[in-house]
């Protein structure tokens, strides 16, 4: 099909939390016949300048991409956008400070929305530009859908062969427990936006609050190895943490297992329960049917997530939590009621078309015919920026204590091939009857591109 605009640029940050919920949306773009170009955020920004007149779909909107949406802009490029940390947001004024950018905003011309919450957070934000907000949902939710909850049946039974019966806890302390370690602390003095604001202690009170929940995790995961010998439990810490920490403070108990690999929600699915606070893996478990227990020693009005906890059978004490695990191991567990209404309020696909039919379907209306011209001038600008700053990335990476690392690439986006991605295809295929005529070819490292 002659498009105006035919190619889509999917860049993905966290490969174990997003990458096959965005198969999923590169498969319905190509079927559609764009151009599907799929792989690394780091590595796209790279190959950006080899591709003509493409959208790129932007999964943040924070100051830090200013830079390179304007490099995307002078190529010629269109920007839509979601946040993949909008389901569980920072409160609206925090949010606004930290998470969005009036200069990087003003370059996106489409917003998709989890649901209807955060569609009226983008609407009331005060640089908000009149552009269409499309409260569609996200894949990373029909993944998990009834329709497709068998794509991640193998590793399901893979996890369920290899530890039995077991208990998986989720953390979120990348900002305590980073995998650079200087990096989390760090976070309030890089964000420009919030340092104007140093009149506000947000930053200094949620650092001190995760802070205190990562010393009670770190008490509580040896005294559940202790309770419950004959259980196994699964420390999944969130992607940007340092593993080595957890091993090391773990190292003794043999049914204590650190580890992310692979998608959370093949975790959750296979787990007897799911032991988290403040974190996205509770409304999946919510999804998924299994048991999700909040363990919530010490509480912060304002800084503890709202979502996750609304949705979790909350245990505020040690014992609390022992006991309910203790129901679960018996098979005596009667938790408390999913409100599917909590859920709708803030997820908008959780039944009928899928997230990523609705994004490709407005994607496809409204950059088939244009009135986006672009200067060649620009473009050749747009070229020598990327340039520059892909020498300037690629010299970062070789410091281990950089952000660009690429120690840090590596444990955020593990090298992949075609053949990972085939048959990921493979299992959608079997399961929607779609999507069997695709293509697939590794465009450059950490790159594909998938097309009819």
């Amino acid at each position: 099909m002659n498009r105006d605009f035919n190619t889509l640029l999917i860049p993905v940050e966290s490969q174990a939390r997003e990458l096959d919920g965005k198969i999923l949306l590169a498969c319905i773009a190509a079927e559609k016949g764009f151009k599907a170009i799929i792989g690394s955020r780091a590595y796209i920004h790279f190959y950006a300048s080899k591709v003509q007149r493409g959208i790129y779909l932007a999964k943040s909107m924070r100051r830090f991409s200013y830079t390179m949406f304007k490099i995307l802009n002078h190529l010629g490029h269109r920007i839509v956008a979601w946040d993949e940390e909008s389901l569980v947001r920072l409160p609206d004024r925090q949010y606004y400070l930290h998470r969005l950018c009036p200069d990087t905003f003003s370059y996106i011309d489409h917003l998709f929305a989890w649901g209807t919450s955060d569609a009226q957070v983008f609407k009331h934000y005060p640089a908000y530009n009149r552009q269409p907000v499309h409260s569609v949902g996200n894949p990373r939710i029909d993944i998990i859908r009834p329709e497709l909850r068998d794509y991640f049946l193998p590793e399901k039974n893979q996890l369920i062969n290899q530890y039995g019966n077991y208990i998986l806890v989720n953390t979120n302390f990348g900002q305590v427990n980073h995998f650079i370690p200087e990096a989390g602390e760090s976070e309030a003095s890089r964000d420009k936006n919030f340092s104007r604001q140093s009149q506000d202690d947000f930053i200094a009170r949620r650092y001190a609050h995760k802070k205190a929940l990562f010393t009670h995790f770190k008490n509580l995961l040896p005294l559940l190895a202790e309770t419950f010998p004959d259980t196994n439990f699964i420390l999944r810490p969130h992607p940007s943490e340092n593993l080595n920490h957890w091993q090391a403070h773990l190292k003794n108990y043999k049914n204590l297992f650190v580890t992310n690999r692979g998608n959370a929600s093949a975790w959750i699915s296979g787990a007897q329960a799911l032991i988290s606070n403040g974190c996205t893996t509770a409304i999946e478990a919510t999804m998924l049917n299994t048991p999700g227990l909040g363990y919530y020693p010490v509480t912060c009005p304002g800084i503890d997530d709202a979502l996750p906890k609304a949705l979790s059978d909350v245990c505020r004490t040690d014992n609390q939590l022992c006991s309910r695990i203790d129901q679960i191991i018996a098979g005596q567990y009667t938790g408390p009621d999913n409100d599917r209404q909590i859920l709708s309020a803030h997820i908008a696909n959780l039944d009928g078309a899928f997230a990523a039919d609705k994004i490709i379907d407005t994607i496809d209306l409204n950059y088939t015919q244009t009135q986006h011209r672009h200067n060649s001038l620009s473009r050749i600008k747009g070229i020598t920026r990327n340039n520059t700053r892909t020498i300037i990335k690629y010299l970062n990476s070789k410091k281990s204590s950089h952000r660009n690392s690429h120690q840090y690439h590596q444990h955020r986006f593990p090298a992949i091939d075609t053949d990972y991605i085939q048959h990921r295809i493979a299992r959608l295929n079997h399961l929607t009857g779609r999507f069997a005529n695709l293509n697939t070819a590794c465009l450059s490292q950490h790159i594909f591109q998938l097309t009819l």
